[in-house]
């Protein structure tokens, strides 16, 4: 049986059936898996477009009654994303399309990244097409986050390495230099891509160019400093032990719920929610033809180098990471979907026919499984169903310029984001009636709270008003100084 399909056919399907995909999402609101974050970063947006569009100075909102700037990655996404609210207003679904189109931009960056292999435009647009419904891309491919456009420049990146490893031309190398720093400077976990570069550098230094090597180098570390001059600045201001400390971080490393969230990881995530189970059966014949032409292994190596390092990255933070951190896990998908698409093309020239039409089935139904599986994760978590209920009610409650204390809320953001306001979160019920009298003095006007631990506490109810609002297990407090105190 011979498969034969227009290339751009496949790319024109990806973009329209993700469009239709997606078609309840688009205007839905930030809930469900991973919301923490989400809010996280349209809050950046929402206060570079109404506040200041400083590229070094992102802001959320919970900040107390200061400025709220708080940097961590380098916000270029959310910059840009704040070009368009104040263009075009403040709604989500901008967020929403331009996200889709970084997706978009990705998987025409695998497609691209998949000709330096020399594979056919048909194999490398099934390639692409595999990668598409990968569960978890197709999940974020709507939804704002960072990692996206990390990940997007790294793959760039990496078609352009592959492209100076068969050229050895300046302009390719400044390339991968270029999209290596950006996706670095947006997430900085991505840098460990230049390690493909190593293996090249070795064989060129070997090879007895040593000027041109080391003066090559010298570029590529030269277009790298911005992006490392960010972190080094940043990095102090940090206090996320764990995730700064990783493994070293012993008081707090748990070797037991490491190998539980490597075995999970193994056995659950990779082939339900970054592969889809669809794509397993590549996978596995992917991996035995890299077995089966062991001769060719070290043609592989600038592959086995950015392995290598990233599988170092995820041992070394492994419990931060864990089950639930699955977009952490971004740097493994385009060599992921190297070897799946190394498995496509070898069942889909397979001479058993049966083979073939089992290769073909898995994937046409690559799209179905994928849509299936990240169905469910927009669904509102926690207390987050009230809130959203009751959101315009709890924006237009008071003013906007209201500071507010609110709780609990374990993310400090999602919160704050919904109801569009600024001030204080604390979780699990950890307030303080001297907390509370503190935030108070400093400009606190009201509490919003999903809990009766702040009525039950006598000293936190001489701060109350009487409530304001009372749904769904939110009440909505004026706050008032007390003479106890």
């Amino acid at each position: 049986m011979s498969f034969t399909i227009k290339p751009k056919f496949v790319l024109v399907a990806i973009v329209l059936l993700g469009i239709a995909l997606h078609w309840n999402i688009w205007e839905r609101d930030i809930m469900g898996i991973h919301a923490w974050r989400q809010t996280q970063t349209m809050t950046v947006v929402e206060n570079f477009a109404t506040e200041d569009m400083n590229i070094l100075d992102p802001r959320i909102n919970s900040r107390g009654d200061g400025d709220g700037i708080f940097r961590m990655e380098f916000p270029l996404m959310q910059w840009l994303f704040a070009w368009f609210y104040k263009w075009f207003g403040s709604e989500l679904v901008i967020a929403r399309i331009l996200t889709f189109l970084i997706s978009l931009f990705s998987i025409c960056g695998f497609y691209w990244l998949l000709r330096q292999y020399r594979q056919s435009k048909l194999i490398s647009a099934i390639g692409a097409w595999c990668y598409a419904w990968s569960p978890v891309l197709f999940y974020y491919s709507v939804n704002p986050l960072p990692d996206n456009l990390a990940l997007c420049f790294t793959i760039w990146s990496v078609a352009f390495l592959k492209r100076y490893q068969a050229d050895s031309a300046i302009p390719s190398l400044v390339l991968f230099a270029l999209f290596l720093s950006l996706a670095t400077a947006v997430k900085l976990p991505f840098i460990l891509f230049g390690a493909g570069y190593i293996p090249i550098f070795i064989e060129q230094f070997k090879s007895g160019k040593i000027k041109s090597s080391i003066g090559q180098s010298l570029i590529l570390g030269f277009i790298l400093l911005p992006a490392s001059a960010w972190y080094l600045w940043v990095i102090p201001q940090w206090t996320n032990t764990a995730l700064i400390g990783g493994a070293s971080a012993e008081h707090s490393f748990d070797y037991q719920s490491a190998l539980n969230t490597i075995w999970g990881t193994a056995h659950s995530l990779v082939p339900e929610l970054f592969l889809n189970y669809g794509s397993v059966l590549f996978l596995l014949f992917g991996i035995g033809v890299f077995f089966w032409k062991k001769k060719k292994v070290r043609s592989f190596k600038v592959e086995l180098s950015m392995l290598f390092f990233i599988s170092l990255y995820y041992l070394y933070e492994v419990n931060m990471i864990g089950l639930v951190h699955d977009y952490y896990l971004f740097p493994f998908l385009p060599l992921l979907f190297l070897v799946a698409t190394a498995g496509v093309k070898r069942v889909l020239n397979h001479p058993a026919n049966w083979l073939q039409y089992v290769g073909i089935s898995a994937l046409v139904m690559l799209p179905l499984t994928a849509y299936l599986r990240a169905e469910g994760r927009w669904t509102p978590m926690g207390n987050e169903t009230g809130l959203l209920t009751h959101k315009e009610e709890l924006r237009n409650l008071i003013p906007d310029d209201a500071l507010v204390v609110v709780g609990n809320d374990p993310s400090t953001h999602i919160f704050l984001y919904h109801i569009h306001k600024k001030g204080w979160t604390f979780e699990q019920d950890w307030l303080t009636s001297e907390q509370l009298k503190n935030h108070i003095d400093k400009g606190a006007k009201f509490l919003y709270s999903n809990t009766d631990f702040v009525e039950q506490n006598d000293g936190i109810g001489q701060l109350l008003g009487e409530p304001i609002f009372d749904k769904d297990g939110i009440r909505v407090y004026p706050l008032i100084k007390s003479n106890r105190f």
